[in-house]
């Protein structure tokens, strides 16, 4: 028998299928050695950016600097790339009490004193001034509004500020197509109300799909808030397949972000010509929350109608937020035996299922209800088989379990396996669950 393997944890966990299944596609990531440190990837990216002049001709020496960073939902090595920006701002004669670092966190939680510390080191914590971004706060500043009417506010640091970088990583998304570039800005630093009005009217529109920033409707209105932001430039991590940080684009948040994207689809773009009884995927690299279940869009993209979609993710911490369990556990109450219905009517009526809950958890929410409407869910995990049930899913304990149910089902079927989830692109598909 013919051995597979998925990555979890960085690691490949071997299996095998039984002789009668047959393999559609198999996706194997090839990455290239890579040579340099990300400090001097940020250097030169810095020196030769994407559609602006290198930053230290259009940086001031008296500019007020704001560095907007993401959270630890995103791998991005925010300590390697401070340090070295906070090195050149400080060569070009910007002094440190001229730099603030704030958090674009949008509607999750603000980063812990420890995170904090983690994403700028010991030394930097003591010499510039840092800040989580509140959604809700009433100190936002109104800069205009959405197509939809909602009045976006950023946090007034952008406004006070004469210089504007944006630090975030380059990763597939499912409805923005990519994550990074002006996604810092939308949702990183706006106000709860234009992040839910502007993910509830785009969530699924023609063209919000993973991979794809081309007539994305969602990512079109991510751009025209990161204009209002007057975002001056950004740092963007680009990654192989393995998580590890390739290369570093920086310049216009557009244009830089565009050549980001390329060479990511250069990496984990795969065409998949056949749709399979059974997808076989891992949520890796994403193992944080609600971000674990985005490789169940891949997947059912890949997966006939009525098949299943076998999913194997390493939870950190072991645990689901109980936040996420009780949304599942409300939404599955109320929808009466039929979830797509209910999200498809709340999208309709521009509300969230959760009022008042991060958009990330009423996306997750609203899109897996979506999946479950189009394949079976069988989630193999370091999870309690309570927590599985509660989100729609079957249970498996270990991958070969998993394979050996299915089997016993279904034993001729055909397969697609991909063996990270979380970054793999199948190309030119899109879904529509209308």
């Amino acid at each position: 028998m013919e051995e597979y393997f998925l990555w979890e944890k960085g690691q490949k966990i071997h299996f095998q299928l039984p002789k009668t299944w047959r393999v559609l596609s198999n996706v194997v990531l090839e990455s290239e050695k890579i040579e340099r440190t990300i400090y001097q990837m940020v250097s030169e990216s810095i020196t030769n950016p994407i559609g602006t002049l290198p930053l230290k001709e259009i940086i001031k020496p008296s500019d007020k600097v704001v560095i907007i960073v993401d959270d630890f939902a995103r791998p991005t090595p925010k300590r390697e790339i401070l340090t070295c920006l906070i090195d050149h701002l400080v060569e070009f004669g910007i002094r440190y009490d001229q730099i603030d670092v704030l958090f674009g966190i949008g509607t999750h939680r603000p980063l812990s004193e420890t995170e904090v510390e983690e994403a700028l080191g010991r030394e930097l914590i003591q010499k510039i001034r840092y800040t989580n971004h509140d959604c809700w706060s009433d100190k936002l500043v109104s800069v205009g509004r959405l197509k939809t009417g909602g009045e976006i506010k950023l946090n007034p640091l952008l406004i006070q500020a004469d210089f504007r970088i944006g630090i975030g990583s380059i990763l597939p998304h499912p409805m923005s197509g990519f994550g990074g570039g002006p996604k810092i800005a939308m949702p990183g630093v706006c106000n709860f109300e234009a992040i839910r009005e502007h993910h509830i009217a785009h969530m699924i529109a023609k063209g919000a799909s993973i991979g794809n920033i081309k007539n994305n409707p969602f990512y079109e209105e991510i751009c025209e808030a990161a204009r209002l932001s007057k975002l001056d430039f950004i740092i963007n991590a680009v990654y192989n397949s393995e998580e590890k940080v390739k290369e570093i684009v920086s310049g216009h948040f557009e244009k830089a972000h565009q050549v980001g994207v390329n060479m990511s689809l250069k990496e984990y773009g795969v065409d998949i010509d056949e749709d399979a009884d059974i997808t076989i995927v891992s949520a890796f690299p994403l193992d944080e929350g609600a971000q674990v279940l985005k490789p169940l869009g891949p997947a059912t993209m890949v997966t006939k109608k009525g098949g299943t979609v076998v999913l194997a993710a390493s939870v950190r911490g072991g645990k689901f937020p109980d936040m996420l369990l009780h949304a599942f556990d409300f939404a599955f109450d109320i929808s009466k035996g039929d979830p797509k219905r209910l999200v498809l009517e709340y999208l309709r009526d521009n509300k969230p299922i959760v009022e008042n809950a991060p958009m990330d958890l009423n996306c997750a929410l609203n899109l897996t209800l979506l999946y479950l409407s189009r394949v079976n869910v069988i989630l193999v995990s370091n999870l309690n088989e309570e927590q599985v049930v509660r989100l729609g899913f079957r249970y498996a304990d270990s991958l070969d379990n998993a394979i050996r149910e299915l089997y016993r089902a279904v034993p001729q079927a055909k397969v697609n396996i991909l063996p990270a989830g979380g970054v793999i692109v199948p190309m030119k598909r899109d879904m529509s669950f209308n």
